[in-house]
């Protein structure tokens, strides 16, 4: 029976999503001669550790982010990342005892990894002699930075070409070993759904133009500027508001609710987005790579507001070099993007028939079967 494990890591959302969404295909699939497992690396470190992990990145991204963005592209530079990269591997060296004790007492056949901690353990613990299960890594952006590379890999898991040539010509990774597969999301996100079911159970109407706005699992930026500047476009539209974890924000929306007439529907930490963005003309959003393919998967148009320096804003830049996704820089010149494109459905359709060209919604059943196979 081949052991499968897939490791993900809690900093963020999005590593754990793509994670789940290879272990629905697998669900889905069932294989007869496979054992499938998931976890979270970093409940197998200290709870310091853990903590400080994902707080220090929710605090540079929301407080420090400059000063995050300098950090994200200095330490993406080759010969600097040959400094750096020796201090955090001795910090998680230290710090992933009970995770590296776990990878040796169950003894994966292959690991898909979507978080770079694990891949980056496992890669040392590969070449130290301590573990002999293939790795899959699979990247959950659209371009690569240093903290992804980690050898021996044996396959890297892209979204598009653009991280497949950072890759070879940057990282000098041999071709075989890469597979432009996509960013994994949850198989539902590409099934036919009701709009006008989904529409009736968040109180809105069906036939109006409809805009969801999401601020990612921890509900961050400029969410409520945002609702009132689409509340003042002369066209009538309704707004569907998620807000993940951040409940004063659920609050400050609700307080808002009656001068909007019945056309705002708040909603907290959901686990059927898929649904909003099936019911949704367009959505507004950072350019996380996993809310990004979601949003593909579902063939809705993007408009990327203030995307936070380093992975997001090259997330953006290849949204929009595609012509899947508009950017705007900040919140004010959102009223103009959106009245041009309720105006506008044309201009929709085009950036739908981009999303059309890119998107690869198969992409966790792609990272199943190789597991399988490899």
């Amino acid at each position: 029976m081949k052991k499968i494990l897939i490791v993900y890591g809690t900093a963020g959302i999005g590593h754990k999503k793509a994670a789940l969404a290879v272990k629905a295909a697998f669900d889905e699939i069932r294989p007869a001669d496979a054992q499938v497992a998931i976890i979270d690396s970093l409940d197998y470190t200290n709870p310091f550790f853990k903590k400080a992990y994902l707080d220090t990145y929710l605090f540079m991204v929301n407080k420090l982010p400059t000063f995050w963005g300098l950090s994200y592209y200095l330490t993406d530079n080759f010969f600097v990342n040959l400094v750096v990269s020796k201090m955090r591997r001795i910090n998680n060296w230290l710090n992933s005892g009970p995770f590296r004790k776990y990878l040796i007492e169950t003894k994966p056949d292959v690991i898909v990894s979507t978080h770079f901690f694990a891949s980056e353990i496992i890669a040392v613990m590969k070449k130290k002699g301590e573990l002999d299960s293939r790795l899959i890594t699979v990247l959950t952006d659209y371009r690569i930075h240093s903290w992804w590379v980690s050898e021996p890999t044996d396959i890297y898991v892209v979204g598009g070409e653009g991280a497949r040539e950072d890759l070879i010509g940057t990282w000098k990774v041999d071709p075989s070993g890469i597979k432009v597969f996509g960013i994994p999301v949850e198989p539902v996100f590409s099934k036919p759904l009701d709009r006008r079911g989904i529409l009736a159970k968040a109180g809105l109407q069906d036939g109006v133009f409809t805009v969801l706005v999401i601020g990612g699992g921890f509900g961050v930026g400029p969410i409520e500027n945002i609702i009132k500047i689409i509340s003042s476009i002369p066209q009538t539209v309704q707004i569907i508001a998620i807000c993940g974890h951040n409940e004063t924000l659920v609050k400050e929306l609700e307080a808002l609710k009656p001068t909007l007439k019945d056309r705002l529907s708040v909603l907290g930490f959901v686990n059927n987005v898929y649904e909003y963005m099936a019911s949704a003309d367009v959505l507004i959003s950072k350019s996380g790579g996993i809310t990004s393919t979601e949003s593909m998967a579902r063939s809705l148009p993007l408009i990327v507001i203030a995307p936070i320096i380093g992975q997001e804003t090259r997330n953006s830049d290849y949204l929009t070099s595609e012509g899947a996704a508009v950017k705007i820089d900040k919140p004010y010149e959102l009223k103009a993007v959106l009245e041009d494109l309720v105006s506008h459905p044309e201009k929709l359709g085009r950036m739908r028939d981009a999303i059309a060209r890119i998107k690869k919604p198969r992409a966790c059943y792609d990272v199943a079967q190789l597991a399988l196979e490899i």
